[in-house]
This record gives structure tokens, sequence and C-alpha cells, in this order.
């Protein structure tokens, strides 16, 4: 699966309700500094979930340990270090800028547990050519939409429409074919903005 169709949450109920394995590329974080390296990500802390409190990369412990809900209604907990702990600590400048001390929004156990390898294994080689498998899919999609009329069903029922995408799959397979064979481009070759200069002819 692409980015905008995969999170923790989603990989997590895969595995438990279907036994399922998703693959994709999670996101990063998408808080200021940490997106860039410059500000710590909660990568950086050590979180003991038995005793609900987290260190910190300077060695101070959390004050604060709550659950609440995310913008989104989802579950999540808060946690808090308390600011005369950030004051004057050498490494506040790589951590928060907030005068309370710094905050984590930690997700369910298993679903931090969950994100952060997967941010970890989709760095290696290994993923990387797993998730090549991948490879072909958008070109195929676009071609079967804006060819095929594959976003639009002619027929009423599941039956009716799972029969019609397999004709579509097949019409798509027998244009490549035919294409292939008569050295008929796919799509139209991007042309570079120094290309177009040279005079036609």
């Amino acid at each position: 699966m692409d980015a905008g169709y995969i999170d923790a949450e989603q990989i997590h109920h895969a595995r438990r309700d279907h036994d399922i394995e998703l693959v994709g590329p999670v996101k990063s974080t998408t808080v200021k500094g940490q997106a860039t390296g410059d500000i710590f990500d909660n990568t950086r802390f050590t979180i003991d979930w038995d005793q609900r409190q987290a260190v910190c990369p300077g060695g101070q412990t959390s004050v604060v340990w709550r659950e609440a809900q995310s913008q989104f209604d989802a579950p999540v907990t808060r946690v808090r270090f308390a600011a005369r702990h950030c004051d004057p600590c050498e490494l506040r400048t790589s951590c928060t800028s907030s005068r309370t001390g710094r905050n984590l929004t930690l997700r369910p156990k298993t679903e931090h547990d969950i994100l952060q390898q997967a941010r970890i294994e989709q760095d290696t080689d290994h993923w990387r050519r797993r998730y090549g498998h991948r490879a072909g899919v958008e070109g195929t999609i676009s071609q079967g939409v804006q060819a095929f009329g594959l976003r639009r069903s002619r027929y009423r029922g599941l039956a009716k429409t799972r029969l019609q995408h397999h004709f579509t799959g097949a019409a798509v397979n027998l244009a490549r074919i035919d294409a292939w064979l008569t050295g008929r481009p796919l799509a139209r070759t991007r042309v570079s903005p120094f290309a177009a200069l040279r005079p036609a002819g």
C-alpha cells in the first residue's frame, strides 16, 4: 500500500483480525522540527509502559502520564516533563522550546511499537526490495481509469461488478500486449524543458 492508506492502527488490525501483513511507507512525524531532525522525536525517549513513565535523552523522568483522546478521537497517552528539569538542561535547544517542559503524545503501546519498528525497517534494502513489488500499480490503475472506465460500474450488484473488473483487467492486458507487439509507447514520454527547445524536424 502507499503512504496514504497505511498507518500503525491499520497494520495492527490487519495482523490481529485478518493475519495479513501490510507493507507500505509509514509517515514520519509531522511535528515541526522533529521531521527535519532538529528536535528530538519520540524515538529518543525511553518509554516504560509498565511504570507509566518516560525517560528523556537527558536522563530525566516524566512527571505526567495520562490517557487522552487525539483530535481524531483516537486513544493516546500524554506525557509531560517538568519545566524545572527542562529549563537548565543542556539538551534543551534540541528538545523543546516550551516554557512548561517537553510534551510527548504516544499511541497505544502495540501501535507505538509497530510504528517504531516500521520506521526502522523501511530504511533497509530488504524492505525496499519487498515494496518494489508494488511498482507499476499506479500506472495500471491510471490506465484502467482513463482508458477503460474503471471507476464506474455498468451493472448493479457485487457479482456483476466483479465480473466487469475481470473483463477490465483482461482488456488492460490485451492493450499492453498490443502496444508491446507494435512498439507503441503506453504513455506520452515526458520531455524535459531543455529537450523541448530542440527544433522540430
